[in-house]
């Protein structure tokens, strides 16, 4: 007994170790053949990381070893001709290329010159993979693209211009990226970010659906979350300025306009031109489109072959065993789909206060669409389909109110105006 529980505790070792290896084989056997398949694409960087990955888990396997030496010697080759090619290039800017490719060769040999002894699988010496230290080129090539940016920032900002300011900031944000802290970069960024702002007024829309605002304020509602999304992404406001309603609110009581006079392009100017905006936005809800809730269902029948009993019986031997018995079971199922959806449909216009020239315009279109199922079943739920049974278990789903899908297509329209906004600031 001891010894047979000894072999049975080593069988399962033996198991276990060979479940493992295989395992382990496995990974860095893919990670060989994804590998190749990179290098056949001629995306000798991917192969290399891949093929290091492959033999820091088996440092002996000799298909990775082969193949690594191809695509080191490749990859290097193409980031040193690329280096050439932008090296002997007049573009302004060739050093950012230049510093992406020195990147792109530290990143490679810091992955190879960190695996294990790598022999080659036929004569069994060390593969030459030669580890060059670039950090010192990459350095040089990060300090001439922040010169090159830096240099384009300045001779920017020597312009009043709006647009131009705009440009400069980008331009010494653009050198900080290649070298933290570079000169002044941080204070002109700063000054010509603030210099190069858009200040816009966005006006409240009006709305020509005649719903008569059977749905509330909706053109409040788009409005205030468009502005609202924009307000809280900090890539858009770096170059944008929203007028809160609030300012708007003061100064058109102030000059005494009405609500018409609001929606006005002549007034909304003028408003514009008082609150010292650079902008402003104008729109329009032409449709508000609301499908009632549709319900409909279709009748059908599932039927299967189950298990209802067991029974015992004799065999040949006169042994008594047990046996299943089957017999087909049946539902009926009616299936129910419910539908509703809304539409709100309208434009919007961005006019230069000083020059009134339409700067741009959009139609645009927000949508809510609501689709629920749902079972009821009666018979033997044994011969429902998995997909049926989920429905049956699910219950009746009741659809959102016309308020509230109009209020989801609102939400849907102000995500669409804002993301178009948030692209202009850019």
């Amino acid at each position: 007994m001891k010894v047979g529980r000894g072999l049975n505790i080593f069988g399962i070792l033996v198991l276990v170790i060979s479940v493992f290896s295989c395992t382990y084989f496995s990974e860095h056997a893919k990670l060989e053949r994804s590998a190749r398949e990179s290098y056949s694409r001629a995306d000798y960087d991917a192969a290399v990381f891949m093929l290091a990955r492959s033999l820091q888990i088996n440092q002996d396997y000799e298909k990775s070893q082969t193949l690594m030496a191809d695509a080191f010697l490749m990859a290097n080759r193409v980031h040193k001709n690329n280096i050439s090619e932008l090296e002997s290039s007049s573009n302004d800017f060739r050093f950012d290329g230049i510093s992406r490719e020195y990147q792109s060769l530290v990143s490679l040999h810091d992955a190879v010159k960190n695996l294990p002894p790598v022999r080659h699988p036929k004569t069994g010496g060390l593969l030459e993979l030669e580890i060059i230290d670039y950090s010192d080129k990459l350095a040089s090539a990060k300090q001439k693209a922040a010169e090159s940016h830096y240099a384009a920032g300045a001779a920017l900002a020597v312009s009043l211009d709006l647009s131009q300011q705009k440009a400069a900031a980008k331009q010494f944000k653009k050198a900080l990226s290649f070298v933290p802290g570079y000169k002044d970069s941080e204070s002109r960024y700063e000054s010509t970010r603030k210099a190069g702002v858009k200040r816009i007024a966005v006006f409240p829309f009006e709305d020509l659906s005649g719903e008569n605002k059977k749905y509330g304020a909706i053109e409040e509602l788009v409005v205030d979350q468009m502005v609202s999304s924009v307000m809280k992404d900090p890539s858009a406001t770096e170059f944008l300025e929203l007028i809160s309603r609030d300012q708007l609110d003061r100064v058109i009581a102030e000059q005494k306009l009405g609500l018409s006079g609001m929606v006005n392009d002549e007034t909304a100017m003028e408003v514009g031109a008082l609150l010292g905006v650079h902008e402003i936005l104008t729109g329009k809800i032409t449709q508000i489109i609301y499908t009632r809730v549709q319900t409909i269902n279709k009748e059908y029948k599932e039927e299967k072959r189950v298990v209802v009993k067991t029974e015992k019986y004799k065999d040949k031997e006169g042994k008594t065993k047990t046996r299943n018995v089957y017999a087909d079971v049946e539902a009926k199922v009616k299936h129910y789909t419910r539908t509703t959806k809304a539409v709100i449909k309208g434009s919007y216009k961005i006019v230069d206060v000083r020059t009134s020239k339409l700067i741009k315009s959009e139609t645009f279109e927000g949508k809510s669409d609501f689709s629920a199922e749902w079972a009821v079943i009666r018979g033997d739920s044994r011969a429902l389909k998995s997909r049926t049974a989920r429905l049956a278990r699910k219950g009746e789903v009741l659809a959102p109110v016309g308020g509230e899908m109009v209020s989801r297509a609102a939400t849907d329209l102000a995500n669409s105006l804002s993301n178009s906004l948030k692209i202009y600031a850019r």
